[in-house]
């Protein structure tokens, strides 16, 4: 995969695959749940310290939060820029 995929073409192609294997999203609070699951392992694997499994963690963690940006319709990306806005207006 090329390094030039934006969060966004990478949304489209998440959202392509679950198509079509039939395993859209039915609700927002599903997706949440998910993610909260996600983290728990992210946090189990930093525990055992296993480098690959909280790489593959992370990638859950992030497919979890794409999905439920993508049903409320925000980007990602640009929620992320304002983040870092903010953060540089922000007193130390």
């Amino acid at each position: 995969m090329s390094e030039a995929n934006s969060l966004e073409k990478l949304t489209e192609m998440q959202i392509k695959q679950m198509t079509e294997k039939n395993c859209l999203p039915k609700t927002q609070q599903e997706v949440l749940l998910h993610l909260a699951e996600e983290v728990g392992e992210l946090c189990q694997a930093a525990r055992k310290k296993d480098d690959s499994e909280i790489n593959e963690e992370i990638a859950d963690v992030l497919w979890q939060l794409n999905k439920i940006c993508w049903m409320r319709k925000i980007s990602l990306e640009k929620l992320f820029l304002q983040k870092l806005e903010k953060n540089e207006n922000r007193d130390q």
